[in-house]
């Protein structure tokens, strides 16, 4: 008997529509009709590119192509009918002697299991792809129960994720000192924590404080109007210039735009930074805002 998916799959899958919803069964008859070859991921991400007639060396077009395996494979293994196995080959689930299915109500136990995976990873680089840990856990559970059970029990809480690798909730240095990006990748990289970042405080501090745009163009990360409060984030919080750069951005948008000359200036970033770092910001009285687990420690000057 099939397994029902948990019950917040809706919310966990990006995107919706026809479209999607034919990306999808194209890469699901695409899988079910190459699966006696026992073909690998890239293979079926070039078949069903091709019939879908997405070029995968358009970045616009290959994460669609990407999602609609993803999709596809998911649905296929939750139902039982195919398994994705640790060396990365596609076959038909077999009768016998295949992981067991994990319902719903132990998911959480297949969480606890990638926990002690370590994290950060010991010896090695500090984040893990979901795929790297469903090898880790040397087949013990379906690709899909990994999945699932990371996304519905780790993700937002003990772990995070940027761009499919999975990190500590709080350990935004550990994507940015990957030696492998590009600096181009490393700006994008760097945006998208930063925005995360701010969505996580503002998600925290649970009222409508938003962006701010000024005259001349130049944009405040958040502006709390309540508080009369300029905040600037940055995701380096041990580079001491990069810190002294978010409270010289706030200090000058506090002149901009006729804001009350009271207008109070913070620095938003991921950890706690040197004491060196504190001095600077308390000697010119500008606040520190930083992650503390779930919640947040803020530190703002009068």
């Amino acid at each position: 008997m099939a397994i029902p998916y948990p019950s917040d799959r809706a919310t966990s899958w990006s995107g919706a529509g026809q479209d999607r919803d034919h990306r999808n069964g194209l890469a699901t008859q695409v899988i079910l009709d190459s699966i006696d070859e026992r073909p690998t991921w890239f293979v079926l991400l070039d078949r069903i590119a091709d019939r879908l007639r997405l070029d995968l060396n358009n970045p616009s077009e290959k994460p669609k192509v990407a999602d609609a395996l993803l999709t596809a494979e998911m649905d296929l293994e939750w139902t039982g009918e195919v398994i994705y196995r640790p060396d990365g080959v596609f076959e038909r689930f077999p009768t016998t002697g295949g992981p067991p299915a994990v319902e719903e109500g132990g998911l959480r136990a297949v969480a606890d299991d990638v926990l002690r995976l370590g994290w950060p990873n010991p010896g090695h680089k500090r984040s893990r792809t979901i795929w790297e840990c469903f090898v880790e856990l040397g087949g013990r559970y379906r690709h899909c129960d990994v999945y699932w059970a990371m996304h519905k029990h780790l993700k937002g809480h003990k772990l995070r994720v940027v761009r499919a690798n999975w990190m500590l909730q709080d350990d935004l240095p550990a994507m940015l000192a990957d030696p492998g990006l590009t600096p181009e990748e490393r700006v994008d990289l760097e945006r998208e924590l930063e925005a995360d970042l701010v969505a996580r405080y503002v998600n925290w501090l649970g009222r409508g404080v938003r962006k701010k745009r000024f005259n001349n163009g130049r944009e405040a990360d958040l502006y709390d109007q309540e508080r009369g409060l300029v905040i600037e984030a940055k995701v380096y919080h041990l580079d001491d210039v990069v810190v002294a750069h978010a409270m010289g951005q706030a200090m000058y948008y506090r002149i901009l735009d006729d804001l009350p000359l009271d207008t109070k200036v913070a620095v938003l970033v991921p950890g706690r930074p040197r004491d060196d770092v504190l001095r600077l910001l308390g000697h010119y009285d500008v606040g520190l805002i930083y992650p503390d687990g779930d919640s947040f420690i803020e530190d703002i000057r009068p």
